[in-house]
């Protein structure tokens, strides 16, 4: 017969069961419900790895769990997505879809439909899948049913991706079309189009989404089928070289997150913005050509293979900027010169350095809320003439921190220019209740967009650097 010290060691154990059971379903719920809202009872139980039942000891039914997962303490997204350390990569289960496999398998300009058929195999009613365009103003359906919308007008994303508030907006948005449910596809902190379905899925797709959206990552290297449904008009030439210029809008790095977009997207051209993380740290670069169109753009091309040829061979910021001013010296005729900043943050150390040839100083907005202008001497661009000396700073970044770098189109006056001053980008920026990168480079550019209504003639671009936890 136990003793009373044996029964009680069964208890404790038992409820340590139902407790590591309840978080896990709590766990899984969060997520499973963040990109399919309408998810049953039975594909959470499915996705937490235990019966319904078990469910049902713990929460009398779905509206009850609903209602804990809202009170439950929220993870920061960036936090929560944090990518994993080495020798925890690998997963036992198998997956619905594998993007090397697709790679293949699938002739690149038949993926879209095909990841369609495949999705709709899995979730038993209709859907499309669609893209955002350039500018982020619209989704456009690139595979799916004709009694879809061929294009939905969206609240303003960050260029053609989507970050969790936009996400957010976009469902608000889309809350009149009855039925439609948005599955979106994330890959690295950021959604790079959505699945539209026709009702209720029938089972859950989000184990197939970010397999989905690898699969077009991986693809977008071999066609133009992409590119062309995030265009809903042709852009200008030099507005379609900018364009393959551009990094990721939405990126995840290690302790912060950067977001960055160029607006118009379908012309003028001239300014360009690049973002890596190497393991001293992460670059950020931000630079304004002298006028627009071709040649100014093709002058920011040759810059951004000058600036990537230093970093890669471990040049320093200062360095970076003098051999982009050397090769943009070498290019014939006139206009090929611009003003531009190098911004490199070390996590580990926090310090952020500033290296600025004749752009528009950086500004940090504090975890507290103050704001501080990054101040530094006035000196000559590149690729003119004489020789410029850059102007350097140094600062520290903490959690909570923002630095936000933009070009001149944001803050200067003139026609169809923003105009918004510093003191009107810092109060934009300051408008994200969030303090996200995104929901940041998002606020400003809605300013921009007020300030001309929509009409722009020189590029207004804004990039966003948002400490979440330094190492």
């Amino acid at each position: 017969m136990a003793s009373q010290e044996e029964k009680s060691e069964v208890v404790a154990a038992a409820r340590a069961d139902a407790t590591r059971n309840r978080e896990r379903i709590l766990e899984a719920a969060t997520k499973l419900l963040e990109q399919s809202p309408g998810a049953s009872l039975g594909e959470i139980a499915t996705a937490a790895g235990v019966s319904r039942s078990t469910i049902y000891r713990h929460f009398s039914d779905r509206d009850g769990l609903i209602k804990e997962i809202g009170e439950r303490p929220r993870t920061a997204p960036q936090e929560a997505e944090e990518l994993l350390p080495p020798g925890e990569l690998g997963r036992e289960e198998p997956v619905p879809l594998d993007p090397v496999q697709v790679l293949d398998s699938v002739a690149a300009p038949l993926l879209p439909e095909q990841l369609v058929a495949e999705a709709q195999r899995i979730a038993g009613v209709p859907l499309g899948l669609y893209v955002l365009d350039i500018d982020g103003s619209h989704l456009l359906r690139m595979a799916g049913p004709t009694r879809l919308p061929e294009k939905i007008e969206a609240p303003l994303a960050v260029g053609p991706e989507l970050d969790r508030e936009g996400l957010a907006l976009l469902r608000h948005a889309l809350a009149d079309y009855a039925g439609v449910e948005i599955v979106p596809l994330w890959l690295r902190g950021r959604a790079i189009g959505v699945l539209l379905t026709l009702g209720h899925p029938r089972a859950g797709l989000a184990e197939l989404a970010p397999q989905a959206a690898a699969s077009i990552a991986m693809a977008d290297r071999y066609t133009d089928a992409f590119a062309r449904a995030q265009r809903r008009k042709q852009p200008k030439a030099a507005a379609e070289i900018q364009q393959s210029l551009l990094p990721p809008r939405i990126a995840r790095f290690t302790g912060a997150e950067v977001a960055g977009n160029v607006l118009p997207s379908y012309e003028v051209a001239g300014d360009w913005y690049d973002v890596v993380e190497n393991q001293d740290g992460i670059w950020l670069t931000i630079a304004d050509g002298l006028g627009s169109g071709t040649r100014a753009i093709a002058s920011a091309a040759v810059a951004l293979g000058a600036l990537r040829a230093s970093r890669r061979s471990d040049g320093t910021t200062k360095e970076a900027l003098m051999v982009m001013h050397s090769t943009l010296k070498q290019m014939p005729g006139t206009q090929t010169e611009m003003s531009a900043v190098i911004s490199h943050w070390d996590p580990a150390t926090r310090e952020l350095t500033i290296a600025n040839c004749g752009h528009v100083p950086p500004v940090v907005i504090r975890n507290d809320g103050t704001a501080e202008k990054l101040k530094v001497p006035k000196v000559r661009g590149l690729g003119g003439r004489a020789a410029p000396e850059p102007a350097e700073r140094s600062t520290t970044l903490g959690a909570g921190d923002r630095l936000i770098m933009v070009s001149d189109g944001v803050v200067a006056e003139g026609r169809k220019k923003a105009g918004l001053g510093i003191d009107g980008l810092l109060e934009a920026a300051q408008r994200s209740q969030s303090g996200t990168a995104p929901d940041t480079v998002r606020e400003i550019h809605s300013a921009v967009l007020a300030a001309t209504g929509g009409e722009l003639d020189d590029d207004a671009t804004a990039v966003c650097l948002a400490i979440t936890h330094p190492r």
